[in-house]
């Protein structure tokens, strides 16, 4: 081993090529950071902790990028999900960060601060959720309601019980967590068979009659997604329906339960189109609107900083809006946004809530 005076010599990316790279696990690098000063800089490298995060849990989501802003790092949000992989296992939960991050996009909104925001939690209570999973759904509902009150003004929110049928647990109106949390502490369990399309359909209407005509709204799906095909097909067909008929809704999806259907959860939610006529028409939109801005922009820079610059077409998918669009009309042609409003992957409006992977009892 060189004297400390001859490893202060060796540059830092000749410790990182010999050392640091070769280290096989986060353990191996906590473990180097106490060593020294110098090894506790190196170590504490964001892009390292990225891709050691990346290596352990899978390719990173907008969700993961900003519960990493959340922790102040991918180095803190690496022990906050480690620390919570141990504590839940064998289930999989999403850290307290996800969790956060998650739900901010629900405190999202489209026309500034006055918007109203309203939500329609929609909890699954069929037989195939055991007591455990739905006071987890229930947990969640009132933890994401506190959230939101503290974070939008204008906030209201319902729950919706749903099995075979549906039931109104609480009715759309102003956030209030106290009463909510009263309201979950008695409801009981439906049980009997999982009807998606007819909550969704519930949503749709209590959004339509009690939401304000300009506000955000959200449909949040807690379930175990364990549907038929010709269900998921009926759900998404409906959910369909709903994003045509009103403005800035967005669909989610919580994964709770054993043996979680998460493919079927996104294709409710808005996976990719099944037929490839409109896939083709979704992929030409996109190519048309990125040409658009393109030519809106060399536009405007040749025609000096003075010049009025036009909104680009591709203003629809990331939350901007046509003038004049009124309530109840449909998208433009080729706007398909996957039943979000600002065009959001489903994948970034799905999260693996409280999740083991084996059947249900």
């Amino acid at each position: 081993m060189p004297p400390a005076a001859s490893l202060d010599a060796v540059p830092d990316e000749v410790l990182v090529a010999t050392v640091l790279e070769r280290l096989e696990c986060h353990q191996a690098l906590c473990a180097l950071n106490m060593t020294s000063r110098r090894f506790k800089a190196l170590t504490g490298d964001e892009k390292r902790w990225e891709e050691l995060f990346r290596q352990r849990w899978g390719d990173l989501r907008l969700l993961q990028r900003r519960a990493a802003e959340l922790a102040g790092g991918f180095k803190r949000l690496y022990a906050s999900k480690a620390v919570t992989d141990k504590t839940a296992a064998p289930w999989t939960r999403p850290c307290p960060e996800e969790v956060r991050a998650s739900v901010e996009a629900l405190c999202r909104r489209t026309a500034g601060p006055g918007q109203q925001v309203a939500v329609v939690f929609l909890v699954d209570g069929s037989g195939s959720v055991n007591a455990e999973e739905f006071e987890a759904m229930l947990s969640f509902v009132t933890d994401a309601t506190a959230q939101l009150r503290a974070a939008v003004e204008d906030c209201q929110v319902a729950v919706v019980q749903f099995s075979n049928d549906v039931r109104v647990e609480c009715p759309l109106g102003p956030a209030d967590p106290e009463a909510l949390q009263k309201t979950t502490r008695d409801m009981v369990r439906m049980n009997g068979g999982t009807n998606v399309s007819v909550a969704v359909a519930k949503a749709g209407q209590l959004l339509k009659r009690d939401a304000a005509p300009g506000a955000m709204r959200h449909v949040v799906l807690l379930t175990d997604g364990r549907v038929d095909s010709y269900q998921a097909h009926e759900a998404r067909q409906v959910a369909d329906q709903l994003a045509d008929e009103q403005r800035h809704v967005s669909l989610f999806a919580y994964g709770v339960g054993r043996g979680v259907d998460r493919a079927e959860l996104l294709h409710i939610i808005g996976g990719p189109p099944t037929c490839a006529a409109v896939a083709n028409g979704v992929a030409a939109a996109a190519a048309a609107n990125a040409a658009a801005a393109a030519v809106t922009a060399a536009a405007a820079a040749a025609a000096g900083p003075a010049a009025p610059t036009a909104a680009p077409a591709v203003a629809a998918a990331t939350g901007g809006e046509a003038e004049g669009k009124g309530e109840g009309s449909a998208p433009a042609s080729g706007a398909y946004l996957g039943l979000s409003a600002w065009g959001v992957d489903p994948e970034d409006r799905y999260l693996a809530l409280c999740v083991r992977d084996e059947a249900p009892w």
